[in-house]
């Protein structure tokens, strides 16, 4: 892991050891997702982008896949979910693309969601009194607690959110990593983000050759063909001697062996 960038302190701090790895593994997980998202799209064959729009169901799967490495890793399906969640030492690992009405990390927006909402309740208790202050829009009997004593989120007491800029043409532009609550509107409020390098991605091309194998030739690739032509001088006559040239006398006075 020596061409990975140093993981810096939270991410040290939420996956250890693991840091690197976990950088790496988000990253291939959302280009994977794109892919099979783009293959739903062209499969489809829509002009629109509702088949791509599946990503947002396809990205957990990815992230729970590629973080399979992860020892002693949980993998839940909480209660109201369509997907596996990966928690790993207490934090639980939440995929989302950023939704329409984004512009930029400081605006990025979720769809809404009581699930969503569910899941932004795990905090520790410093962002707890900063969740407070937000004017939740939650239709739950009791504290913002209430939802998730049902156990179905497993260990976690803490969320990271791993936000991804994504589209059919322009491919993952951006992801977005930390901790962060979601107001009612459906917007980010991040306490601690930090954006992963996509040249983590650099040398992981995307190309359909497999790992390993030759990659296929261009068109252009193959040697030029040799060739006899030259360049006569002016009043020069081409040759004609036919013993020079190794071709047998067939006594048909030089007619054509090809049939009319």
């Amino acid at each position: 892991m020596n061409d990975l960038p140093e993981p810096s302190r939270w991410f040290n701090r939420h996956f250890g050891e693991h840091s690197q790895s976990v950088m790496l593994a988000l990253a291939k997980a959302g280009r994977a997702a794109h892919e099979r998202s783009l293959d739903a799209k062209t499969g489809s064959q829509l002009a629109s982008n509702e088949a791509y729009g599946s990503f947002w169901v396809i990205l957990p799967e990815e992230v729970t896949a590629h973080l399979a490495f992860l020892p002693g890793r949980e993998v839940i399906h909480p209660t109201g979910s369509r997907y596996d969640l990966v928690v790993f030492d207490g934090t639980l690992v939440f995929p989302a693309k950023c939704g329409r009405g984004s512009s930029g990390a400081d605006r990025i927006r979720l769809g809404r969601s009581d699930f969503r909402r569910r899941v932004f309740s795990l905090e520790d208790e410093a962002s707890r009194r900063m969740q407070e202050q937000l004017e939740f829009e939650l239709e739950l009997e009791g504290d913002l607690d209430a939802a998730v004593k049902d156990g179905s989120f497993g260990s976690a007491t803490r969320v990271c959110l791993v936000a991804y800029d994504v589209s059919a043409r322009g491919g993952v532009q951006h992801v977005y990593v930390g901790e962060a609550t979601l107001e009612s509107s459906g917007l980010v409020t991040w306490h601690y983000r930090e954006e992963l390098p996509l040249h983590l991605l650099d040398g992981e091309g995307v190309a359909l050759v497999g790992l390993g194998e030759p990659s296929s030739a261009r068109f252009d690739d193959a040697p030029l063909p040799e060739s006899d032509l030259t360049l006569l001088k002016p009043g020069e006559l081409p040759s004609t001697n036919v013993e020079a040239e190794g071709v047998p006398d067939t006594g048909t006075g030089g007619a054509s062996d090809d049939l009319p």
